[in-house]
């Protein structure tokens, strides 16, 4: 599978030359791949992986541009199963509802997937989804709101008679999948009429460093964001910065609301990420040593089962990184990744009733976000539970 280099930078188009490398991953396979056979997955590409910072806006992202026909051509994602999201989006909803108020207006959210914020934004409101995704389109069929089903861009903003009449635009944790960032915050500033707002949510990046998270980092997460070079890069398309609220979700996440005005405006003054990147680049060159993958090598030593919770794409990360760990199976939730099999490794991936059919020594929480929820509803397996992260 052939990758090119990006020729500039994807939140801010400053050339190549802007941006310099602060860390490269061990060669791994795509984290949104499910495999439908084990000899499928063993065949599965490596790629490599290459993060780099832009001198230009701050913005840290991967190196390699790989299509998104190949990215997510098997798209398994769909945000209902998981219910710390349904949570999320049950409370984003209702601050949206206060915020705005009930009367009639147009919300639009950029990658929408199966409509689980949309389905709970007031009534009154005209709810369009923008999301080229099959689950997108699946979750619209006889829904109450409307999906326009391509990519969000300037083109379908004005091919929908859109263009300055929407009066809210949302988009949570779509930015991360994006090639060309500042085409999606030009194409906001043509749909939102002058006043509209623009709410973002993007995963941390200075969580992300402050937990070392290097299993965060994909091909299909193209960018990560601080606030610094978020309100860089959107303020310069025509946004004015109004409040940063930092949430829980996917391990740390940002939530930004810009203001649409009539033309560029400064950027909020924050600090870069650079202080947490040597941090980051320690913790990936001990990862064979933290004690979650010490005990897991040791039972696997002495012929014990060990097995995994949660095939998302940290999953995958964490076990290209680390191949010495053979996991029986993955458990995960989502019908949509049940009897697939991890990419490389091969690990099949099974419902979570597989725990007391075939109970493991130890079971590692990948989605260790969720841990909290996924140890207090498997209540028939008392075996041992590790996390991936923290790390220590």
């Amino acid at each position: 599978m052939d990758v090119s280099p990006i020729n500039r930078c994807r939140g801010c188009h400053a050339d190549p030359g802007r941006l310099h490398e602060v860390l490269r991953l061990d060669p791994m396979p795509l984290a949104g791949a499910f495999c439908r056979t084990a000899a499928e997955a063993l065949a599965a590409p490596l790629l490599p992986l290459t993060w780099m910072e832009c001198a230009a806006c701050g913005l840290v992202q991967v190196l390699e541009d790989v299509p998104d026909s190949l990215l997510f051509s098997t798209y398994n994602y769909a945000s209902s199963t998981v219910p710390g999201l349904v949570r999320h989006f049950e409370d984003y909803a209702g601050l949206l509802g206060r915020h705005h108020g009930a009367d009639p207006l147009t919300v639009l959210e950029i990658g929408c997937n199966d409509g689980v914020l949309l389905r709970r934004l007031p009534a009154s409101w005209r709810r369009i989804g923008v999301d080229p995704s099959d689950v997108a389109l699946e979750a619209a069929r006889g829904a109450d709101y409307e999906l326009i089903h391509r990519p969000f861009s300037t083109e379908a903003v004005e091919a929908a008679g859109l263009a300055g009449k929407v009066d809210v635009i949302s988009g949570s944790n779509c930015l991360a999948h994006v090639s060309d960032l500042r085409a999606i915050f030009l194409a906001a500033a043509v749909a939102l009429r002058v006043g509209g707002e623009f709410w973002i949510e993007v995963h941390d990046l200075d969580a992300l460093l402050e937990g070392a998270q290097w299993d965060t980092i994909y091909h299909e997460h193209k960018a990560e964001w601080s606030e610094a070079a978020l309100g860089s890069c959107v303020s310069a398309c025509g946004f004015q910065w109004r409040e940063t609220t930092r949430i829980p979700m996917h391990g740390g996440a940002i939530r930004v609301r810009f203001q649409r005005v009539s033309g560029p405006t400064p950027a909020p003054s924050c600090p870069g990420p650079q202080r947490g990147l040597d941090r980051l680049r320690r913790a990936y060159a001990k990862r064979h040593g933290v004690p979650a993958v010490r005990r897991l090598l040791e039972l696997q030593s002495q012929g014990q089962t060990i097995a995994a919770y949660g095939a998302a794409g940290r999953a995958k990360v964490y076990l290209a990184q680390i191949p010495e760990l053979e996991f029986a199976y993955i458990v995960d939730e989502s019908p949509l990744r049940i009897g697939r099999f991890i990419p490389r490794s091969a690990t099949p991936i099974v419902p979570p009733g597989q725990l007391v059919a075939q109970p493991p020594a130890a079971c590692l929480v990948t989605a260790w976000n969720y841990r909290d929820d996924i140890i207090r509803k498997t209540t028939q397996w008392k075996g041992e539970w590790l996390t991936a992260f923290p790390a220590e």
